[in-house]
C-alpha cells in the first residue's frame, strides 16, 4: 500500500516502473492478471527473439532507420539492459532467421511502450 500512495503523488515514477518492469505497472494498479500476462508476453518476445539470433541494434550503423530500432528494443525496459549487459544477442547477422529475431525484440518493446502509455492513462483516470 505504501508504493501505491507515493505513486499516486508522483504518477511518473509508476510510469517509469512499468517501461522498466514489464506489466509492474498494471501490477501495482491492481490489475495483476493484466501485469503478468504483459510480463510473461514481452518476455516471450525477448528469448524469442534472442533463440532467433536477434541482435542489439545501436543508432549509428550508417542507417535512420537504425534511431527506430533502437528506440523499439529500448521498450523492453530492464531486459533490453540485463541483455546488452550479459552481451546476449548476436554481434552480427548470422542468417535469415536474425532479422526476425531482432524483430521479436523490437516488438516486445514496442508491446511494453504501448502498454506504458495505458498505465499512464489509468492514472488520469483515477
Amino acid at each position: 500500500m505504501f508504493i501505491l500512495k507515493a505513486m499516486k503523488s508522483r504518477p511518473w515514477l509508476l510510469v517509469a516502473l512499468s517501461w522498466l518492469l514489464p506489466g509492474s505497472g498494471f501490477y501495482l494498479l491492481g490489475k495483476r492478471r493484466d501485469g503478468l500476462i504483459l510480463f510473461f508476453s514481452v518476455l516471450y518476445f525477448f528469448a524469442v527473439g534472442l533463440m532467433l539470433g536477434g541482435r542489439f541494434v545501436g543508432p549509428n550503423e550508417g542507417s535512420p532507420l537504425t534511431v527506430f530500432l533502437t528506440f523499439a528494443q529500448l521498450g523492453n525496459g530492464l531486459l533490453f539492459f540485463l541483455g546488452k549487459l550479459l552481451g546476449l544477442g548476436a554481434k552480427v547477422k548470422v542468417s535469415w532467421s536474425s532479422d526476425y529475431g531482432t524483430f521479436f525484440i523490437m516488438g516486445g518493446g514496442l508491446i511494453n511502450y504501448l502498454a506504458t502509455a495505458r498505465v499512464g492513462s489509468l492514472l488520469e483516470e483515477k
